[in-house]
């Protein structure tokens, strides 16, 4: 491997930042129990109720709208089971829908509780992946209790009108959730504003250690807890809380400024977009919509397999990624693209660069030059 490493997967994680790594230690000082009555688990307390407060006040909710937990996909399972819930409070028909191009935290969960008798359905999208309007109002039932949207695609970086699509939902009697785990610092979100029931978050995409997230909540009555065991989370998540992750998720919430990443992000986006236009047969996948994340671009090589330029670039020292899955020797396509319409070679050829603060114009430069010849190399094979 090069000896710079250059880290083009931010969508998939990111790298903690440095002014949290230098002061991790001091926070895991901050070891105690928060449900401790001595001095050290007041301590803790305090410190994840200080963190709450911060956290919520970036998304525009009242600190007692806002639980931590473990990550997005739990908090989207969390919200998804309601749905199991109330089927069986109910004993009355529960229909849901989902956008067809959800992460698998709402995918996977919404076949799982469609197993036990919950009925689903998948909105479709446009080839923009953009929410079909039309199709999403007519996928309403009576019995439709739940809709989730993801506000922003990790793959290819479409923004909902979340706005929108939670007002229809309500004027048809159902709650709303959101998964905002890719857009959480990338764009300005006010729970309130979007009037939104649900909404997840994760830590680890703004620069915050792995193993904790959020999930909003407009009206905790109207939740059961997924987790059982304890009263942790006002008795919403049972489980002892990660202190110095949910310190450092605060941490990271405070140091983010959003007009600056948007701003750095799109001018380094430009840059790979351009370049690789100029290249043949290329096709962009993403920036199609009205609105679109600024540091994703998704990107077909017609002709090579986007699982193999993916190796071949960490061969080169670059960390990219696709969105196919390579599972028992065959490559599966993405599901998002295939949604959206693109073709199974088309989609198999994509590959997507998600960027952030860590990197620079001059990296970007880099990236072009080693991928055109990447795509010589594989396209003569």
């Amino acid at each position: 491997m090069n000896d710079r490493f250059i880290y083009c997967d931010h969508n998939a994680t990111t790298p903690v930042h440095p002014a949290i790594s230098e002061h991790y230690s001091e926070i895991l000082a901050r070891f105690g129990n928060a449900s401790s009555v001595y001095q050290l688990g007041r301590q803790a307390k305090e410190s994840i109720e200080l963190a709450r407060q911060t956290v919520a006040e970036f998304i525009g909710a009242l600190p007692d709208q806002l639980i931590f937990t473990s990550s997005g996909s739990e908090s989207n399972n969390h919200v998804l089971m309601q749905a199991l819930y109330m089927l069986q409070d109910t004993k009355e028909p529960v229909h849901i829908l989902i956008s067809a191009i959800e992460h698998s935290s709402v995918k996977q969960v919404a076949k799982y509780v469609h197993s036990l008798g919950v009925d689903y359905d998948e909105i479709p999208v446009t080839p923009t992946g953009e929410i079909d309007i039309t199709a999403y109002e007519s996928l309403f039932k009576p019995h439709t209790k739940l809709v989730s949207v993801v506000l922003a695609n990790n793959e290819i970086g479409t923004i909902q009108d979340i706005n929108c699509l939670a007002g229809i939902a309500r004027e048809k009697g159902a709650l709303f959730h959101s998964d905002a785990v890719q857009a959480l610092g990338k764009l300005d979100i006010n729970v309130q504003e979007l009037d939104v029931d649900f909404m997840s978050f994760s830590a680890h995409k703004i620069n915050a250690p792995k193993g904790v997230g959020a999930l909003f909540m407009k009206d905790e009555l109207m939740v059961k807890p997924l987790l059982h065991g304890g009263f942790h989370e006002r008795g919403l998540r049972a489980s002892t809380e990660n202190v110095p992750g949910i310190m450092a998720f605060a941490q990271a919430v405070k140091l983010f400024n959003i007009q600056h990443y948007q701003a750095h992000t799109e001018h380094l986006i430009s840059t790979l977009k351009a370049s690789f236009l100029n290249l043949n047969n290329v096709i962009i996948n993403s920036h199609q919509a009205s609105k679109a994340l600024t540091n994703t671009l998704n990107v077909s090589f017609r002709g090579c397999s986007g699982y193999a330029l993916v190796m071949n670039c960490d061969l080169e020292g670059i960390a990219v990624s696709t969105g196919s899955a390579c599972s028992v020797g065959s490559i599966e396509p993405s599901h998002v693209l295939e949604a959206m319409g693109v073709s199974l070679e088309d989609n198999k050829s994509s590959v997507r660069f998600s960027v952030g603060m860590s990197n620079t114009k001059e990296e970007m430069d880099v990236v072009v030059n080693r991928i055109s010849a990447m795509v010589d190399r594989l396209r003569a094979c």
